[in-house]
């Protein structure tokens, strides 16, 4: 349904009309959330922005960061760049985070099993106690 002032209004103007208030609330709705860190009401945003919250929860049920499918990712850089201070100065936690997100370093596990017997030898000792087993039950006369 279309606003009574969008009748005076050619097409291609309500839609840059709606598409430069779309981006000032966009805009207004990351930097709310950076500064508030929590996600902004519609009368936060809409005093930010100084529009109408009417026009405010219609922009914002459709707003969409992509690729960034979560508005929270918006913040990735501010995280990243807080982490890089960190392990500037020293922390081990971050420096070891920064190297797994930005240089793909990995841990590696690796497991020494030491005089553990090996499969093979597992296998054989089974089966060499299973003929025993019998052995003895056929020696005994009895069965299982």
């Amino acid at each position: 349904m279309k606003k009574s002032t969008d009748k005076n209004l050619p097409e291609s103007s309500r839609n840059i009309t709606w598409e430069l208030n779309h981006s000032i609330i966009r805009d207004s709705y990351v930097d709310l959330i950076k500064k508030l860190r929590r996600k902004p009401t519609y009368d936060e945003v809409s005093e930010d922005c100084n529009l109408s919250t009417q026009t405010i929860k219609k922009h914002i049920d459709t707003l969409e960061f992509d690729p960034l499918k979560h508005p929270l990712r918006i913040l990735s850089d501010d995280v990243l760049i807080s982490i890089a201070n960190s392990a500037k100065k020293g922390s081990s936690a971050s420096q070891k985070l920064w190297m797994q997100i930005c240089e793909g370093w990995r841990e590696r596990h690796e497991i020494e099993h030491g005089a553990s017997p090996s499969l093979t030898e597992l296998i054989k000792d089974y089966q060499e106690q299973e003929k025993s087993n019998k052995k003895g039950e056929d020696a005994s006369g009895t069965s299982k």
